[in-house]
């Protein structure tokens, strides 16, 4: 069998959780197809170094790569199935095609996407639901979530839930640059936050709720590159009592992440919308307490493990806060439930699953 993949978002420099789900499946599901004598072809923007040059075939299109330059590909030489870890599929196909669709926030919040990138995200929807032989998704949310809104065949769609990472190793001078990088001292107690600083993932109750607290012996942490209306969110925090005590991280690297999320008394995750939730797995395998958002998908990542929040309220996020500051026990059972919690991810499993898909 010929597999194509679509490894376009592979490797990226900044990656954000798209690029790490790439990066794992990817990784894993080439080496599964290796391993049972299949042929792979990986379609990239530059070589990578981590496969052979002779399994990949670069497309150098900076605009229009899947629908002009991956369609050529799949015109000149059809493969026999073609997988796109990230929602869009080439005008041209191959034999087979499968999909993976991550969420749909665009068209529950296209506030807060430009006009052209709700009009691509919402055609590349209609046609993946129109033309893939299987849709992958990462939460039974997303999979309710796509049949509502764009009417998907439940026989196309199959629930493959998303694993965790393994965290980087680091030394004691890492976490001593790190806290030096962004002013923070060993002993600060902080809550910590980490996404895109944006309008959907609710940084500015965040930092309201933070602010309202009496308590002025904490920090609050901001990790992620700027969103949708990451302005108006910095000029919230200028403004704030508390805001010598925000910390913009801007983008982090992994080992920055993790030393921070490590060193962090509490998680903070009152997304409005997501389609799975992987920071909120991260948290857990860093056994760090976590305030989540009370929607469905992060029921179905958090279970028992989290404290669910109202994202809309800021008084329920303050609350949340105030709960856990106080509460060690419950900060320690917490921890507990997501160790347990844990067992139910794993990006083999996913792979697994992912190639069992691209071979039926």
């Amino acid at each position: 069998m010929i597999i194509a993949i679509d490894a376009s978002r592979y490797g990226h420099s900044q990656a954000t959780g798209t690029e790490r789900y790439s990066f794992e499946i990817i990784n894993r599901v080439y080496a599964l197809a290796k391993a049972e004598g299949h042929e792979v072809r990986m379609y990239v923007k530059e070589y990578l170094p981590n496969f052979p040059e002779e399994v990949q075939y670069p497309i150098r299109l900076k605009f229009l790569w899947t629908l002009c330059g991956l369609s050529l590909k799949m015109l000149l030489n059809k493969p026999d199935v073609l997988f796109v870890p990230a929602h869009v599929l080439p005008l041209i196909r191959a034999k087979k095609n499968v999909v993976m669709i991550h969420d749909i926030a665009f068209a529950r919040y296209p506030k807060i996407y430009t006009w052209w990138q709700r009009k691509y995200l919402n055609w590349s929807t209609k046609y993946a639901v129109k033309h893939a032989d299987r849709i992958l998704v990462p939460s039974q949310f997303t999979s309710d979530d796509l049949k509502a809104a764009f009417h998907c065949p439940c026989e196309k769609i199959e629930v493959i839930r998303h694993g965790v990472n393994e965290f980087p190793t680091y030394t004691p001078a890492d976490k001593t640059d790190c806290f030096k990088k962004f002013e923070l001292h060993p002993s600060d107690k902080y809550m910590f936050f980490v996404g895109r600083i944006e309008q959907k993932k609710n940084v500015a109750r965040i930092i309201k709720a933070f602010s309202s607290m009496a308590n002025k012996g904490w920090k609050l942490v901001l990790g992620g590159k700027p969103g949708y209306g990451y302005e108006k969110i910095r000029e919230l925090a200028k403004k704030s009592d508390a805001s010598d005590r925000i910390v913009f991280t801007g983008y982090i690297s992994e080992i920055e992440k993790t030393i921070l999320l490590k060193n962090a008394s509490m998680f903070l995750f009152p997304s409005i919308y997501e389609g799975f939730g992987m920071p909120v797995l991260e948290a857990f395998r860093a056994h760090v307490p976590v305030i989540a958002s009370g929607i469905p998908a992060l029921y179905e990542i958090g279970g028992t493990a989290c404290y669910f929040v109202d994202p809309l309220s800021e008084e329920d996020i303050t609350m949340a806060i105030f709960e856990l500051i106080r509460d060690p026990l419950m900060r320690k059972r917490m921890v507990e439930f997501g160790n347990k919690q844990l067992g139910k991810f794993s990006w083999d499993k996913s792979a697994e699953k992912t190639w069992a898909a691209l071979q039926h």
